[in-house]
Order: structure tokens, then sequence, then C-alpha cells
């Protein structure tokens, strides 16, 4: 029986500062500085710096030259490309999927779907995300293409924080749920076109809020971390 490799501090950093940009504990923008880090998960220095290093990869940390790593921010044009990207891929997905495995997407769709009631019910806000996030997973859980799903899984922690950032605003879960709702039920009735959609009101919506937010914290006062949002 092969005896399991311990997890390394460098990547245990990792992980645990991945969770908090993803659900909003460090703000977009903000410093992330060794020192703060290595204090705070009681570890030297060293396993943070891999852990910055490997999420700077990721397009969650940003570095400048003599100031550091940053959370990452978008400005509006990258927003809006990292949106359409998502969408073309989302689509793709979606159409292999119900074509390749109908029945299995729409067991999946629903299961999700159905957490996600219970989740907004019981008002558990950070479950309702990652459900959000599972839904939209399935889509390249059954498309049948590795490389798509490797293309997604780059960008899946970017869209994963501006959700987070996003559905804080007023009434953002609740449209978002119906939409979910309304995807599960076209894809169900057999109405791809339907269902495509009403996926490209959903991502175009989150392009459009988050430009708004891009806007909101520049116009506030100008001191977001890393100077560009």
């Amino acid at each position: 029986m092969q005896i399991k490799r311990p997890v390394s501090l460098g990547k245990m950093a990792e992980d645990r500062i991945r969770t908090g940009i993803v659900r909003g504990e460090f703000q977009l923008g903000e410093s992330l500085q060794e020192n703060r880090l290595s204090a705070s998960f009681g570890i030297s220095k060293t396993p943070i710096r891999e852990a910055l290093a490997a999420l700077g990869r990721q397009g969650l940390v940003e570095f400048f030259p003599n100031r550091g790593a940053f959370v990452f921010t978008l400005d509006q044009e990258e927003a809006r490309q990292l949106c359409r990207y998502r969408l073309m891929l989302e689509n793709r997905a979606l159409e292999l999927s119900n074509t390749l495995d109908h029945d299995g997407l729409v067991g999946a769709l629903e299961t999700v779907c159905e957490e996600m009631s219970a989740a907004l019910t019981g008002d558990a806000f950070d479950r309702y995300l990652d459900l959000d996030t599972e839904f939209h997973d399935a889509f390249f859980d059954f498309c049948g293409n590795k490389y798509l799903r490797a293309g997604y899984r780059q960008i899946s922690d970017v869209v994963a924080t501006m959700r987070t950032h996003l559905s804080k605003r007023p009434d953002r879960t609740d449209i978002s749920y119906r939409e979910h709702r309304a995807v599960l039920e076209h894809v169900r009735e057999g109405d791809l076109s339907a269902a495509r959609s009403v996926l490209e009101r959903h991502v175009t919506r989150g392009e459009r809020s988050y430009i708004d937010l891009v806007g909101e914290r520049q116009g506030a006062d100008g001191t977001a971390g890393s100077g560009r949002v």
C-alpha cells in the first residue's frame, strides 16, 4: 500500500489564500504582505512566497515591482474579455454535454438547483456560491473534452471571485437562481437555443455588473491596493 505524501506548507498556504480570495476575505486589489500572512498562518515566509507565486500563475494574484503581491483586479476591458471567453467555453460545453449525456447533465443540474433552493431558504450564502460554481462546472463534467475542461479550470477561480463580490449586490442572488432554474428547464425540455439565450443573459449581466463595480471603486476614493481598481 502506498504511503500518502503529506501536503506541503506551501500548498496549504496556497489553498488558504485562494479560499480567502474567492470568499472575499481578501478584497480585490488588496496587498498580500508576506510578513502579515506568515504571522497569521504561523509559518515562515518561504511557503508564503511559494503560495503567492502559484496563485500568480493562476491569475488570482498580481505582482508589481517594488510593491509586492496583490489580489487581482480586472479593468473594464479585461472583465469584458473574460466574460466573453467564459461564455464561449460554457456554450460549447453545454452543447457537447447535452449531446453526449443529456440525462446525466439534467440530473446534475436538478440536484444543484434543489440544493440552491435550500441554501437560499437557509440563508447559506457561501453554500449558494459553491453551488453556483457546481452548476456551471456540470457543463464540463459531461462534455467529454478534457481540453475544454482545462480551459475553463484556468479561469474558474477568477470567475468564482467575481461571483462572490457581485452576489453581494441587491437582488443579485435571487436573479441568479431564477436564471439557473431557467437553464435547467430549457435543457430538460430539449430547447438548447433557449438555454443558451438565458446563459448569455446570465453571463453578460455579470460582465456589466463587474464593470459597474470597477467604476464604483474607481470613483470612491482611489485607494485600491494595485492601483488599477
